[in-house]
Parts: C-alpha cells; structure tokens; sequence
C-alpha cells in the first residue's frame, strides 16, 4: 500500500536543495543554525509490547507505521500494512498527520512524513516542527545526513541511534521565503513524477489490450 520514491525526483530535489541552502554537511552558505530539539517537538514512538506476541493489539482501525515503512514511502508515508486494535492503541500513541516519522533501529534516519493520523513503535521517532523549519525542508535535510548516521550508529544486535544524538543534531535554518520555494519546487516535481507514472501505467494497459487483440 506504501509509496516507493523515484531516485531522479529525489535526486532533482536535493540539487535544487543546494541550490537553494548549500551544501547541508558543511553548512557552505553559513546560515544561522539551531539544535534539532529547539525546531519542533521530538519524541520516540510508544509499544509497551511488541505486536507478533500479542495478536490482540492488531487488527483494529488505528494505523500503525513500522521502521521499513518509513524507510520505504520516500517524502510522504500514504499507506500501511498494519492497525491497531483499542487495546493496541493504549499500549501505544497516536501521532497526527504532518508528524516526521525518523527511523532509529536497523534502518537509521530514514524519514517519511505522516498523511494520516498513525502509531509507531519506539524504533521510530517523531519529529512535530515549529514555525522554523518545515517538515519537508527537515526530510530532505535528513537526506544528506542518514549515510554519516548510519556509520556512527553503534551496533549492538542491530544499529540504533537514541533520542538524544536527534537532539543535538545542528540544523542549519533558512528564511521561510526560502524554504517556501523549495516545498514548491518539491510539489512541483512530484506532480510530474505522478504524471509521468500516470502515463507509464497508461502504455502499459494498452500495450495488453493490443497483446490481446494479436495473440488472445
């Protein structure tokens, strides 16, 4: 149900990214910088129990979003593959729509942004940004960043990063008019990977009509 990501648009939208900001890992344009806990609200999912020991917490009407879910869905999360019952929702939160999803176990700062009310478990962070940055400047920002995460995440049974190295990550912070133009330029391309894919999918239901005509 999940969306996958195209790596051209993807690719498009970090060029105009530095275009827009310079390069993020060196902060190449200097721009003012702040802690990624001073930018929004951070905190981990909830799970007091983990859903394969206990059926009685799924198949309910609450979403429940896992790690590879978010690693998966590209800019926006617009599926999932399991719900929560009432008593899973108890066990758990329910995180709004607009939420970033930041992945902190075996797949390391992998982001998505939520567009449907949903619940994570604790391998998942949610990030709530304030009037400072938006949550389609701070995905594509991670984007620049998950590789260098993921080679310092320690390895236990699996890599995982905590809360607090999130936190004390230096988010380099443009103006709005700026990062206004990037969410448009992001729409934009995404509108045209749609289109694109519209018409892919289009070409193919035609090629199987004319297969039909000739060999059916």
């Amino acid at each position: 149900m999940s969306r996958s990501h195209t790596g051209n648009s993807s690719v498009d939208c970090q060029s105009r990214f530095i275009e827009l900001f310079g390069d993020p890992v060196y902060n190449s344009n200097g721009l003012p910088t702040m802690k990624l806990c001073e930018l929004g609200s951070l905190d981990r999912g909830r799970s007091q129990h983990r859903p394969r020991n206990a059926p009685e917490l799924l198949n309910g009407p609450y979403p429940l979003i896992q790690t590879g879910e978010v690693a998966s869905a590209g800019l926006y999360i617009t599926g999932y593959q399991n719900t929560y019952s009432e008593l899973g929702l108890r066990q758990s939160k329910m995180w709004k729509a607009g939420t970033l999803c930041i992945t902190i176990a075996a797949n390391i700062a992998q982001t998505a942004i939520l567009t449907f009310d949903a619940c994570f478990p604790d391998s998942v962070v949610g990030f709530i940004p304030n009037d400072a940055v938006s949550a389609i400047y701070m995905h594509y920002w991670f984007g620049f960043f998950q590789k260098i995460l993921e080679e310092q995440a320690p390895q236990v049974a699996q890599k995982n990063i905590n809360l607090k190295i999130l936190a004390d990550l230096d988010v380099m912070v443009p103006d709005q008019t700026q990062q206004e133009q990037f969410a448009a330029f992001v729409a934009q391309t995404d509108k045209s990977k749609l289109a694109v894919q519209q018409g892919l999918k289009e070409l193919e239901i035609l090629k199987k009509s004319l297969m039909q005509q000739y060999f059916g």
